[in-house]
């Protein structure tokens, strides 16, 4: 009866991990990894993919106001993003991985810092 206890608990345990991670959307999921390899501005690609997220209606208003901050960097954040991105990092409703985003992109230059890049990497 122990040893089915402790099984149950540690597959109990592994399912609550699991859902911890795939708590984030793909939308987030999908910046997330655009901002850990960008260099300076999203490429080509990465741009379509941040159109789509913007346009998606399944998108949250504050995911698509970091894609639409993220389409828009050029080396750093483009004034006319910050504020709204500041805005979602202040706001305590704003979904944590959201807020990771938005505050990556304000604190860029050129590319995410290290310390960043590892707040990226565990939403993805």
């Amino acid at each position: 009866m122990k040893n089915s206890m402790r099984v149950l608990s540690l597959f109990i345990l592994s399912i609550a991990a699991g859902i911890a991670n795939a708590a984030e959307s793909k939308a987030v999921q999908t910046m997330a990894g655009i901002l850990t390899t960008l260099q300076h501005f999203p490429n080509a690609a990465d741009k379509e993919v941040l159109g789509k997220i913007v346009a998606d209606s399944a998108s949250t208003a504050d995911e698509k106001t970091v894609a639409t901050a993220l389409l828009n960097v050029q080396h750093k954040v483009a004034a006319g993003d910050k504020a709204g991105l500041e805005a979602i990092v202040a706001d305590a409703k704003a979904a944590n991985g959201v807020k990771t985003l938005a505050s990556a992109i304000v604190n860029l230059n050129h590319v995410a810092s290290p310390a960043d890049k590892e707040k990226l990497s565990a939403l993805k």
